[in-house]
């Protein structure tokens, strides 16, 4: 769909591998930061993600400059969960953070079913709004000292159905391991835990948002190849026990 576009396959890479992206591949994103990111003029690369979201493959609220890779979440979490699955309240605790608007909606509306997120606690709000109640939406905000902007004002829509992938069920809920207070300890528990280099940044990235669980662990050991050890044991790091 971009082929021939260096600049917008290069912002479109940008979105999956950015230091401020997500499992959900909905975040807060300035066009400013990621045209220093990438060494090129703002006009470039607001012309270039316009192009990115053309094609179907993302969608961008310039008014909250807040993004969302349609299809990145099924490449990093699965197409669909099961309902005991521990990745769906990740899920969710991830989107009750963002604020309720047409990219968010989208996202729920995409991954309702798939995830089983219609019946979570968190996202109470987000079904009532799904389902046109008549209260107002609500708006909320990734960080205290952020302000993600007024409603309105976005561009790109898509979606691509996906199948089937197996999913956890346990009886007992598994929880993620705590994230770490420094990227250094974030590195340390991650090697600690064994998670093959190939995994290492997903694996950083999952664990400084506290969305690695101990089965991520478990599943990327298996790719590799590598000898399974029990990732639930406990990493003592320098603020107390993941």
């Amino acid at each position: 769909m971009l082929r021939g576009d260096g600049e917008a396959i290069a912002i479109f890479f940008h979105l999956l591998t950015s230091q401020h992206s997500t499992m959900i591949g909905v975040y807060p994103l300035a066009i400013g930061y990621m045209a220093h990111d990438l060494g090129i003029p703002f006009e470039g690369a607001s012309k270039g993600l316009r192009r990115v979201c053309h094609s179907g493959l993302a969608s961008y609220d310039e008014d909250r400059e807040l993004v969302w890779v349609h299809d990145m979440a099924s490449s990093q979490i699965a197409p669909r969960l099961a309902p005991k699955d521990n990745r769906v309240t990740a899920v969710a605790k991830q989107l009750e953070l963002l604020p309720i608007c047409p990219i968010t909606l989208a996202f729920y509306e995409k991954y309702r079913d798939r995830y089983h997120l219609k019946d979570h606690p968190l996202l109470a709000d987000f079904e009532r709004a799904f389902r046109g109640a008549s209260e107002p939406l609500r708006s909320k905000e990734k960080d205290k000292d952020q302000d993600l902007g007024p409603e309105e004002g976005k561009f790109g829509s898509g979606d691509e159905e996906g199948t089937y992938t197996h999913a956890r069920a346990n009886d007992e809920p598994e929880l993620p391991y705590d994230p770490p207070a420094t990227l250094e300890e974030g590195r340390a528990t991650i090697r600690s835990l064994g998670v093959p280099s190939s995994f290492f940044e997903p694996a950083l990235t999952r664990l400084m948002m506290q969305a690695l669980f101990p089965c991520d662990v478990e599943r990327w050991k298996a790719e590799a190849g590598e000898p399974q050890h029990d990732a639930t044991e406990p990493v003592r790091l320098g603020r107390g026990k993941v």
